[in-house]
């Protein structure tokens, strides 16, 4: 089951001291971290806030599988940050996430992650293992579905 998506989302954020190197250019690992919010904050944006969805289907997390990142011009401490994130594909156990992320109209970098979906073990200590994403949640990804619950 593999298909294109279309789901969309911005994510912003302002530039914390706490996120730059002496220079006062964002520390390459923040990127990252910057990827999992804008992912967390577009499933937000869909009506499946993780905090609820995670129980309701049972899953432990999203781990991610995969992950990169290329790097074209510096972020700086105090800098307004856009992150343009769009759901590229959903595999039967994993999703691809790519994310631009700008200063004003200038592009930063580009990256992308790809977290499976981890169920609950059925005995504490068992093995973790990804497990297929929930329909409701590939329909949500796929049709832009406001909130399937509510």
């Amino acid at each position: 089951r593999q298909s294109e998506m279309t789901a969309k989302h911005r994510w912003t954020t302002r530039v914390r001291w706490s996120e730059v190197d002496p220079a006062g250019i964002v520390f390459y690992p923040r990127f990252f971290e910057w990827f999992d919010l804008a992912t967390e904050s577009l499933f937000e944006s869909r009506g499946q806030p993780w905090p609820i969805i995670f129980p309701l289907y049972d899953i432990v997390g999203v781990p991610i599988a995969e992950s990169g990142a290329k790097f074209s011009a510096p972020v700086r401490y105090g800098d307004e940050v856009s992150i343009d994130s769009v759901v590229a594909r959903v595999e039967e156990k994993t999703f691809r996430v790519e994310h631009e992320v700008k200063v004003s109209d200038i592009v930063c970098a580009g990256g992308f992650e790809q977290p499976a979906g981890v169920g609950r073990p059925a005995q504490p200590g068992d093995r973790l293992r990804a497990r297929a994403i929930p329909e409701e949640v590939v329909k949500m990804l796929k049709n832009g579905v406001e909130d399937p619950h509510g």
